[in-house]
């Protein structure tokens, strides 16, 4: 996103939250809603519950974003934290590279929830800027990651809302959430750059992010 739309994010899941929380502040994190086992979830009533996770999906389809994710089957490599992270920056530099050719000289940040990996990802973006990635040499990027705290940033609540709705898709088959957001993901072509599905069973695979390939190199 470009750098004025966190602001307007930001306001979007504060109202959010004062439509259902209006005393107390809550961070919304996807997992903890619908499980709804602690407070202040589990005393929330089903339907309220599903309208707060329509609401950030309403919030991420409103606004002007660019979405990328990557499912990846542990089975595919032996560091799925590198691999993914890998395919991730590839794509973001990507993105940012047709932005360039378009005349829109912007470079990119990435912000993560904090992590133990916080050394080995500053490291290895490093790597891809002056070594390159299996893909290409990465030249878009003003700096390494920052982490911070997702309590302290609503862009990462819905960050951490995305991530859900990828997993539920890949791993329970569950696109409620992933259909309402796709078209936010990076697409040039006719291709979904953004979203990347590491799998042995590519072929075949009839999620969007693999059909849209297979079409693509089809044409």
């Amino acid at each position: 996103m470009f750098e004025r739309i966190p602001y307007f994010l930001n306001e979007a899941v504060n109202r959010l939250e004062t439509q259902f929380f209006p005393a107390n502040p809550v961070e919304f994190h996807a997992q903890s809603i619908v499980s709804h086992a602690e407070e202040p979830w589990k005393s929330l009533p089903a339907e309220k519950r599903l309208a707060i996770l329509n609401g950030l999906c309403e919030i991420i389809t409103t606004h002007q974003v660019v979405l990328f994710a990557v499912a990846l089957e542990r089975s595919t490599t032996a560091e799925p934290v590198t691999r993914a992270f890998e395919e991730l920056c590839s794509r973001f530099d990507l993105f940012l590279a047709r932005l360039h050719s378009a005349g829109d000289q912007q470079r990119g940040l990435i912000i993560f929830d904090e992590t133990r990996y916080e050394s080995r990802l500053q490291m290895l973006l490093g790597e891809y800027r002056s070594s390159g990635t299996r893909h290409r040499r990465l030249r878009n990027f003003a700096d390494v990651p920052f982490f911070t705290d997702s309590k302290s940033t609503r862009l990462l609540q819905l960050a951490d809302f995305i991530a859900y709705s990828v997993f539920r898709r890949y791993e329970r088959a569950d696109t409620r959430w992933l259909d309402k957001i796709i078209s936010k993901f990076d697409t040039a072509d006719g291709t979904i750059h953004g979203l990347v599905h590491l799998t042995s069973n590519y072929s075949v695979c009839p999620c969007p992010a693999c059909l849209t390939r297979r079409i693509t190199a089809r044409t």
